[in-house]
């Protein structure tokens, strides 16, 4: 059995695809495990992401009482993971176990390092529809700003991927997986080495991989396919806000193929960054003291270290 990965930044229609490639009868995707996420924490915090994957995925994981030393004992703790996982489904034997966690991107050389074999999806989203996404969910911002840092973030790790793909890397653009989802999605099953099947992209349902306490957030994946969310954010926020986001991530919208509507040329708020700052401080604040939120505050810390830097760094087109 396979392994294969599905990343991005997050609202970028990762579920969707996921839910898609779960309908196929040679694949299977969990709930998000963030399985990679186990490393670099003490040992205490391992086991605490240990029991809620195994809470999540409803299967008895135990963690190695010699601990994560090396890429071997990771490798070996992930493989029980799936084992365990299609064992309870009764589906041992599949092609494929793909793991979506778009977070992972964060991880993809701890990923490759354990499985150099491993083939990843990449997918990425208009950052202002993404922006304007993740205001809608319970676990990040409701904050326009604050929630693009967060996108650029994601822009700036996944630019090191697409400038030099490796080639067990497969990219795909979310506005053109929903306007031909057949034709990229057959490219997709043909990258992962198997043929192709019509309820993939035609299909609907599959609830497999969305635990109930997510779906409020992530139940219209389980939809038919289409374009409806393409370019929410002409619709859904004000002049100011666009330019404003065009201004401050126009660089990177372009290098991605995405229209400014403004020119990215209308100046930003005197006091645009410090109150940014100050905002995302405020956030983090408020934060447990939790494996997850330690983890949550460092990443804050990445989002807001990012953000100056897309002002003065010219990316390189895809």
């Amino acid at each position: 059995m396979e392994k294969f990965f599905i990343v991005g930044c997050p609202r970028s229609g990762t579920t969707m695809l996921q839910q898609a490639l779960n309908r196929h009868s040679r694949i299977v995707i969990p709930p998000e495990t963030s399985f990679f996420f186990l490393l670099g924490f003490p040992r205490k915090d391992q086991r605490q992401h240990v029991a809620r994957i195994n809470s999540d995925l409803d299967i008895n994981l135990r963690f190695p009482a010699t601990g994560l030393g090396d890429s071997k004992a990771v490798r070996e703790l992930y493989e029980r993971m799936a084992d365990l996982y299609l064992h309870r489904l009764g589906r041992p034997h599949v092609a494929l176990f793909g793991d979506k966690s778009p977070e992972h991107l964060l991880r993809l050389t701890d990923i490759f390092h354990t499985f150099p074999n491993a083939k990843t999806i990449l997918i990425y989203r208009d950052g202002r529809d993404v922006a304007l996404s993740l205001k809608k969910v319970p676990w990040l911002f409701r904050d326009l700003d604050l929630n693009f840092a967060v996108w650029l973030h994601y822009y700036r790790k996944q630019q090191r991927w697409l400038n030099a793909p490796p080639p067990n890397l497969h990219v795909v653009k979310y506005e053109e997986l929903v306007t031909e989802p057949e034709a990229e999605f057959r490219k997709m099953v043909a990258f992962l080495g198997l043929d192709y099947e019509p309820q993939v992209a035609d299909g609907a349902g599959n609830q497999e991989g969305i635990l109930e306490k997510e779906w409020a957030w992530k139940g219209q994946a389980c939809a038919p396919i289409t374009t409806s969310r393409i370019g929410l954010w002409r619709r859904e926020l004000s002049a100011p806000e666009v330019a404003r986001l065009e201004r401050w991530g126009g660089p990177a919208l372009r290098s991605l193929g995405y229209e400014l509507v403004t020119g990215g040329s209308q100046p930003l708020p005197l006091l645009f960054f410090p109150h940014l700052y100050t905002k995302m401080v405020f956030w983090l604040a408020k934060q447990p003291s939790s494996r997850m939120g330690r983890e949550t505050v460092r990443q804050g810390l990445s989002w807001v270290s990012e953000c100056l830097r897309t002002l003065f760094t010219k990316p390189t087109p895809i």
